[in-house]
């Protein structure tokens, strides 16, 4: 089962490019990090992400395109079939639209974050407040360690709203960055609250490609002329 695409899209990402060299302390390693995301402009990727929910878990493959700040398009894939669309998320700078076409629905939503530059696309989170907002660590891997990759965790620092306040989820938020190039290749998304259990999702990225020429039409979206439109931005 996915979680809202607010939460992670994309992934939910932010591929970049940075000088080489090692990092030893979580500020270095989220400082070359971030200096790569200011020099970054675009990225392209394959993902596989895999959700657990109440003992459950579901794995969703799809691509997905990024270009700063705000434009992101999604497409999640059939598993029996690759090439058949099974789901379509777009952020065109104004709205967010997510297509289903097995229900002929679209939901859309006005989007507000135009200018932030987040940790990847969609979650709200600025990476300007990232020191601020969250206590930042590197978590020893036994996997990823070796090859060269630093697995960096955020937990929300007890004085903001949602650590403070006991009935909202709890929000953990995982990157792994490569550090040749301080590339993220995976990404991680926890939520843990009484109400829904806890969830986690991670977000696996291949064939990643970064800083190249994208149309500007894969990032608008026209609603199919048989969908039916749900327009949210009301609620918001």
């Amino acid at each position: 089962m996915k979680l809202s695409y607010f939460s992670y899209i994309f992934l939910f990402l932010l591929i970049i490019s940075a000088n080489n060299g090692g990092a030893d302390t979580i500020e270095e390693v989220f400082h070359n990090f971030k200096e790569a995301y200011e020099r970054s402009k675009n990225f392209r990727a394959d993902f596989e992400e895999t959700t657990l929910r109440a003992g459950n878990k579901s794995i969703a493959r799809g691509r997905l395109l990024f270009s700063k700040p705000n434009l992101l398009r999604k497409e999640y894939v059939s598993h029996k079939d690759p090439s058949q669309l099974a789901q379509l998320i777009v952020l065109d700078g104004e709205y967010s639209w997510s297509y289903t076409p097995l229900l002929s629905q679209v939901n859309k939503m006005k989007w507000g974050r135009a200018n932030r530059k987040e940790l990847y696309p969609g979650l709200g989170t600025s990476l300007d407040e990232a020191s601020e907002k969250f206590n930042m660590q590197l978590v020893p891997d036994e996997v990823a360690n070796p090859k060269g990759i630093y697995r960096i965790k955020l937990t929300p620092k007890p004085q903001m709203p949602a650590a403070a306040n006991t009935n909202a989820p709890r929000e953990i938020i995982e990157i792994w960055v490569r550090s040749d190039e301080w590339l993220p290749v995976q990404f991680g998304y926890q939520t843990e609250g009484e109400d829904e259990g806890n969830i986690s999702v991670i977000v696996a990225l291949a064939k990643i490609q970064r800083d190249i020429e994208m149309d500007a039409d894969s990032f608008k979206f026209v609603a199919p002329a048989d969908a039916e439109v749900i327009d949210l931005s009301a609620s918001q």
